[in-house]
């Protein structure tokens, strides 16, 4: 998308303009999203990147059962938007609920997770999803990790979301942490020469830990729960492992995260979730989290 402009919305989020068309996105996800690198999703992964994304995986699970006050129960059911290539589906089904899923293409769900293949549904999100609801389905849980940045209707999508849970039900969303007051210091600063988290088509959608939060207040929804990631743009206020000005510090700032956030969590799960749920409160980390339910 050469052409295009960012809008601020009241609440403080970013969206660009004009959007693509729907063809275009669906062609975008269905044909080149996982056949190549593009973002968090790889052609394979290392023993160490596989141990990280089942560790997030459980963060996210504890961050659910804090907010429904309980362990899942026989019968709980979980419905992932943009469950990828079923890394966080696979946690929950071992977590015992009944899982479900959505997505654009089966590419990634295939080479890692055939065996979820028969939970999944695959096409358009929202047509999918006003089928769910048109048919009376709901969810105790829903969660959707890295979807709201790139659908062309972040508030049509999160307008569903309480027709698709049940009574006290609950939702978890991720989003990047774009906009953040490091990266605003770090442009400011001259240390990065460019916006480098605006990125269209794949992402369309900018959030931050305050706008994300007017967001899902005014969509209607009560924040039980809220935590981040760990702040890999923190290396950006270093020359020596400022991966944007120097793009070959990119994968070494990868594992070097990946290493901390595994050696931090050995300290216990509670403790890894409390220390993300700090970083959110000062507006930190590479991606943020928000645990809520319909008030």
């Amino acid at each position: 998308m050469a052409d295009y402009a960012l809008v601020t919305h009241p609440d403080g989020w970013r969206t660009v303009e004009p959007k693509p068309s729907p063809e275009d996105l669906k062609a975008f996800y269905a044909r080149e999203y996982f056949q190549g690198s593009h973002g968090t999703y790889s052609q394979g992964y290392t023993d160490q990147e596989v141990r990280h994304r089942h560790l997030l995986a459980r963060q996210t699970l504890l961050a659910v059962e804090r907010a429904m006050g309980r362990e899942p129960a026989a019968g709980d059911s979980l419905l992932e938007i943009g469950c990828g290539e079923g890394w966080f589906l696979k946690a929950a089904d071992q977590a015992g609920f009944a899982v479900r899923g959505l997505d654009y293409s089966d590419d990634g769900l295939k080479r890692f997770h055939p065996d979820y293949l028969d939970r999944v549904t695959f096409g358009d999100a929202l047509e999918n999803l006003d089928g769910l609801i048109a048919a009376g389905q709901a969810a105790d849980v829903c969660v959707m990790e890295h979807v709201l940045e790139h659908v062309v209707d972040a508030e049509g999508l999160l307008a569903r979301l309480p027709r698709l849970l049940k009574p006290a039900g609950v939702v978890a969303i991720t989003v990047p942490n774009d906009f953040s007051p490091l990266q605003l210091a770090a442009r400011e600063q001259g240390l990065v020469g460019r916006d480098f988290w605006v990125a269209p088509p794949q992402h369309l959608n900018y959030f931050n830990a305050e706008s994300l939060t007017r967001l899902m207040g005014r969509m209607g929804f009560a924040v039980r729960l809220a935590f981040a990631s760990f702040p890999i743009d923190w290396f950006l206020m270093h020359p020596g492992s400022n991966y944007v000005a120097d793009p070959a510090q990119g994968k070494p700032a990868h594992r070097a995260r990946m290493a901390l956030d595994l050696m931090m969590a050995e300290q216990g799960l509670p403790a890894f979730l409390d220390l993300g749920r700090a970083l959110f409160d000062v507006g930190m980390g590479r991606s943020l989290t928000i645990v809520a339910q319909v008030a």
